[in-house]
């Protein structure tokens, strides 16, 4: 691309979210579900994709209800006029609770003290999630059968979370472990009509046992791997539905020993051509990246050189690359790509943070395949 940069936004760097692709990864895990319901989880804005926009995609595509972890993102959709159900995750306080009864809200009790607030709350329904060994959230156990007394009629389904789902899908003796548990507690107590519910993405893909009645992926609708740093979406059938995009701002010719960025950590060691793009760790490309990124101009693979600043990074170029040329950060250009697990893996993290790092109030949401 060359002369104006992002037709679409005047944006320094944007995000092109492609609800055709969030619909289609959709009735993809559908697919995979073994005639189970989905949950499509749409927090932390939809991990940095828009929750309002995308949990309207997913909904067209199937999905019968929706999963948060604050009481104010359910509340963001019921405000956009969104009636399906919605579960929050977490344990929230006594103000907290009375904002999701007053949206309608399913939410989770965690303990017999959870259980115990959200009983104090006219109208308000839940879910009971079980620690088969997770241990971050959920009732021990041998303490289900009193939150599951106190919550009476109240409790509309029951619930698990996998630790190593993703780990390993050819190795699941830990994910076994969990199921096996979770179908004990659920054998002994008093459950039935209820909806039972324990697979995520990882679950939903790799996991029949794990699928119950509703399955809950969350990465895989944004066509991420659940394994994180590894792995093809595409191998799964899943499309990617982030790009982030920036542009050229200014080029330059290095001569050998020119340094580049703070601490002039690169320095080239040939004459080279250098170009400075107007996104940085402000905008969610971590610093991490520093001389370790990769970006896509012309249809070529570009490296970081040196660090990754807050408002801009510089990338290694040709003399052919000009002012105005399109910057992919993230996504596809001219059949290269770059994924958002090949750039969690070069900054020491995983796909999730990658997308839910960047940052709306400096990268403007794009929305294509309405």
């Amino acid at each position: 691309m060359t002369g104006e940069p992002l037709r679409e936004s005047p944006a320094r760097t944007a995000a092109r979210i492609d609800l055709s692709a969030v619909r289609h990864n959709v009735r993809t895990l559908i697919g995979r579900a073994g005639g189970a319901r989905l949950m499509a989880v749409v927090k932390a804005d939809a991990y940095g994709h828009g929750a309002v926009e995308v949990a309207r995609a997913a909904l067209s595509a199937g999905a019968d209800s929706l999963a948060v972890v604050t009481a104010e993102e359910g509340a963001e959709l019921r405000d956009a006029g969104i009636g399906a159900p919605v579960l929050v995750f977490t344990d929230l306080l006594p103000e907290k609770l009375a904002l999701a009864a007053s949206r309608g809200l399913t939410v989770t009790a965690h303990s017999p003290q959870s259980a115990r607030r959200i009983a104090a709350v006219p109208g308000l329904r839940a879910h009971l999630k079980v620690n088969t060994g997770m241990n971050r959230w959920g009732v021990a156990p041998d303490e289900v059968g009193e939150a599951r007394r106190v919550l009476g009629d109240r409790l509309t389904g029951v619930y698990t979370h996998l630790a190593c789902a993703d780990s390993d899908p050819e190795d699941s003796g830990s994910t076994r472990r969990q199921l096996a548990l979770f179908e004990e507690v659920l054998d002994a107590g008093s459950f039935a009509g209820l909806t039972v519910h324990a697979a995520n993405s990882a679950g939903t893909l790799w996991h029949p046992r794990s699928r119950y009645d509703l399955v809950r992926p969350g990465v895989a609708i944004y066509g991420m791997h659940p394994q994180g740093d590894e792995g093809d979406p595409h191998e799964e059938g899943l499309r990617p539905v982030m790009s982030l995009v920036s542009y050229v701002a200014d080029t330059r010719r290095l001569e050998p020993g020119d340094g580049v960025s703070y601490g002039l950590t690169f320095r080239a060691e040939e004459p080279m051509y250098a170009a400075t793009v107007p996104a940085g760790y402000a905008e969610g490309y971590r610093r991490t990246l520093s001389n370790a990124g990769v970006a896509i101009v012309r249809g070529e693979r570009r490296p970081v050189l040196g660090r990754v600043t807050m408002d801009a990074m510089v990338l290694g170029v040709d003399g052919v690359v000009e002012v105005g040329d399109e910057v992919v950060l993230v996504g596809e250009q001219a059949g290269e790509r770059v994924g958002a697990e090949e750039l969690g893996r070069l900054a020491g993290t995983i796909n999730y943070e990658i997308t839910t790092g960047v940052n709306p109030r400096r990268v403007e949401r794009i929305y294509i395949g309405r």
